[in-house]
C-alpha cells in the first residue's frame, strides 16, 4: 500500500510544473504586454525550453528573439521549396498551353480526332500533376489549389465535349 502511496505523492509534487501557463516570469511578461494576447504568449513561451528556463525579462526576450529567427527560417525554407516547385508548374502549365494551342488548331482544321487525343492525351494532367506536385513536394502547401482545380475540371469538360464531338462525327 505504500507503494501507490508514494506514486500520488510523487504526481502532486510534479503536476504543478507541468500545469498550462508557465513560470512566473513568462506569466507576469505576458500579462505587461498590451499587443499581444496572454494566452498565445504563454504557449508560446513555455513550449520553449530556454524560454521556460528564463529567469528574467531579459533571458525571455533572448529566447523570443531565437523563437522567431527559427520561424523566420523555417518560412523562408518553405517559400524557396514553393519557388522551386511553383516553378516546376509553370512549365507544366507552358505545356499545357501548348497543348491547347495544338488542339485550338487541330479543332479550327476540322481534325476533331486529332484535338481530342491531344486534348486528352497531353492537356489533361497538368492541374493534377502541379497538386501532386504542391502536396508531395517539400513545402506541402499548395496556394494554387484553387485554380488547379479550376483548370482541372475546364481541361475534362473540354475534353468530354471534344469526345462527344469525335463520336458524333465518325
Amino acid at each position: 500500500m505504500v507503494q501507490p502511496i508514494a506514486i500520488v505523492l510523487l504526481a502532486v509534487a510534479v503536476a504543478p510544473g507541468l500545469a498550462v501557463g508557465g513560470s512566473s516570469v513568462i506569466n507576469a511578461t505576458c500579462a505587461e504586454l498590451k499587443l499581444q494576447p496572454y494566452n498565445y504568449c504563454v504557449g508560446v513561451l513555455s513550449a520553449n525550453p530556454a524560454a521556460a528556463a528564463a529567469t528574467d525579462v531579459r533571458g525571455l526576450a533572448a529566447a523570443a528573439i531565437n523563437i522567431t529567427a527559427d520561424k523566420a527560417a523555417s518560412t523562408l525554407r518553405v517559400i524557396s521549396y514553393l519557388v522551386d516547385e511553383l516553378s516546376i508548374c509553370r512549365e507544366q502549365y507552358t505545356d499545357m498551353l501548348q497543348s491547347l494551342a495544338t488542339v485550338a488548331a487541330d479543332y479550327g482544321a476540322g481534325r476533331f480526332e486529332n484535338a481530342s487525343f491531344e486534348m486528352s492525351g497531353n492537356a489533361t494532367g497538368y492541374p493534377q500533376g502541379c497538386d501532386i506536385l504542391l502536396f508531395e513536394g517539400n513545402s506541402h502547401k499548395d496556394p494554387i489549389f484553387k485554380e488547379n482545380a479550376e483548370n482541372d475540371l475546364l481541361v475534362r469538360l473540354a475534353s468530354s465535349i471534344l469526345n462527344l464531338l469525335t463520336d458524333r462525327t465518325i
